[in-house]
């Protein structure tokens, strides 16, 4: 009975008991928030601006919080929001501003990054004056 009972215990591991499998009730990290919020200036007629300053990113450096890329009308910074320096790679700040363009028909808004778990990192693309 002893050995029954062994074999048994044995059988539920190996085909993964739901309950030596329960999953975690944490839920997932908060992601920056997406959205194509801008200026009531902005229209797709600065999205040649954009993709200008989009040009000025390097994508193999390294940028961190708060820095800009603007050309004519159209501003774009990498932000963190208070979550210090956060260095990205330029791939990612174009990836993301490119990824606006592509999702928000005015040409602004504000897409996260996500890098090195930061949720609150991201890339804005606006109208300026």
């Amino acid at each position: 009975m002893k050995l029954l009972a062994i074999l048994a215990a044995f059988v539920a591991v190996a085909l993964g008991s739901p309950a030596l499998n329960k999953t975690s009730d944490i839920g997932p990290i908060a992601l920056y928030s997406n959205n194509c919020k801008g200026s009531s200036f902005c229209s797709a007629g600065i999205e040649g601006d954009c993709e200008n300053a989009i040009g000025t990113v390097a994508p193999s450096a390294t940028y961190t919080d708060q820095t800009q890329f603007s050309y004519g009308n159209c501003y774009m910074i990498y932000a963190t929001n208070g979550a210090g320096a956060q260095p990205v790679s330029g791939q990612v700040i174009i990836n993301t501003a490119n990824t606006i363009l592509s999702a928000c028909g005015d040409s602004c808004g504000s897409y996260g990054t996500n890098n090195n778990g930061c949720s609150s990192c991201h890339v804005t693309l606006n109208y300026r004056s």
